[in-house]
């Protein structure tokens, strides 16, 4: 519940963007600043969260940071002007990143009480929310609410569902200072690697949810009306694959579920930049989906694992560097698009056309390469 909360707070208020800007009179340079400022609240979260669960123990971060996600979120609604909610944004940002690590490492939690893999069922609830979220905010903006009441009704809404769902966590304790410390560098190189793992998919994913609207319009030359299809079939294949995850990764495996996903995401993203017809793109970012759904959540289970370090630390280590790459992944597909617009106006070689934003997606296709390779030659995962 509380990874379906996440999602329906943050789908909610995404949604309502076009008329935050309205309110505070911005650009999309200025949104842009207003999103950045808040990924920087959640990167610099992240590594303390870890810090704090071994102090305390994820139970209460949890609690602490799921009531203050809720409460912030609803003033952006409220704020006085553009550099207050500039101002806001990072708190927004803190809680979201906290909560993250901290719901994670519960998932973490449960699923070694489970004994089997669960974890990629709770990202499922977190794709869930978002779907329910979207869904209640246009619903909410049909009748007319606006936006600070809209975002307070989900305060509302999703306080009550809190209650309910924090006061049934694990009591988790502060982990011992005793652990195992021994093996440092190497310890420190399979963060590195995960984190690596990490980084790829998330740009991935980033680029899915930020290009592939006006992939639709400028390359396949679909309708607006068609455009957010490729999204959709993206976010759809993300939670049907997420629903069965735990099944699939109990049968074959963590690492063949990293591999066969890094090789089907590749796979889709390449038929979108090669025969980027609508029903063939649309096709292809459902692949991409399907192929990214579980990684992450193994990802996540891999660092809480290793031996001698503390799953908070892992899992916060692992977070850091794959989120990272919503600050900046998307911007550097936009800038190679740019480039290439310039530099090939008519295509490379047999490829006309192959300009813009299909060698933007080009970038995603050497990354998914780049997770494969990881996968297969250097990730150390364990079932």
């Amino acid at each position: 519940m509380a990874f379906a909360i996440n999602g329906l707070v943050y789908a909610n208020w995404t949604s309502r963007l076009p008329r935050l800007q309205e309110i505070y009179g911005m650009d999309n340079g200025q949104t842009g600043f207003v999103l950045t400022s808040l990924a920087i609240g959640s990167l610099i979260a992240m590594p303390l969260a870890g810090f704090l669960i071994v102090k305390n123990g994820s139970r209460r971060l949890a609690i602490a940071s799921t009531i203050l996600f809720i409460v912030a979120v609803p003033l952006m609604g409220f704020m006085p002007g553009y550099t207050a909610l500039l101002f806001l944004m990072p708190l927004v940002g803190i809680s979201t990143g906290v909560m993250d690590v901290a719901i994670n490492a519960q998932a973490v939690e449960v699923e070694k009480l489970w004994g089997t893999p669960i974890t990629s069922s709770f990202h499922a609830f977190f794709s869930g929310g978002m779907f329910v979220g979207a869904a209640v905010a246009a619903g909410f903006i049909w009748a007319g609410l606006d936006l600070g009441l809209h975002l307070v009704a989900i305060s509302t809404i999703t306080t009550g569902l809190s209650l309910f769902a924090l006061r049934n966590f694990l009591r988790d304790e502060p982990e011992s200072s005793s652990q195992d410390a021994g093996g440092g560098n190497r310890f420190g190189m399979a963060i590195i690697l995960l984190g690596l793992a990490s980084l790829c998919t998330m740009i991935g994913e980033g680029a899915m949810a930020d290009w592939t609207p006006l992939y639709m319009t400028r390359v396949t030359g679909s309708a607006e009306a068609i455009a957010p299809f490729g999204q959709a079939a993206f976010s759809g294949a993300m939670l049907v694959g997420r629903s069965f995850g735990d099944n699939i990764r109990g049968r074959v495996g963590s690492r063949l579920v990293v591999a066969g996903g890094a090789l089907l995401a590749l796979f889709g993203v390449m038929a979108a930049i090669l025969y980027p017809t609508p029903v063939i793109a649309i096709a292809g970012f459902g692949l991409v989906g399907l192929g990214l759904s579980n990684v992450i959540p193994v990802l996540f289970s891999q660092a809480s694992k290793l031996p001698g370090l503390r799953s908070g630390v892992g899992i916060s280590s692992v977070s850091t560097i794959g989120y990272s790459a919503f600050l900046w992944g998307p911007p550097v597909i936009g800038f190679v698009s740019d480039y290439q617009n310039a530099l090939l106006p008519g295509g490379i070689g047999p490829f006309d056309g192959v300009v813009g934003l299909r060698v933007g997606l080009g970038v995603v296709a050497v990354l998914m390469f780049l997770l494969f390779v990881l996968s297969v030659g250097y990730l150390r995962v364990k079932d």
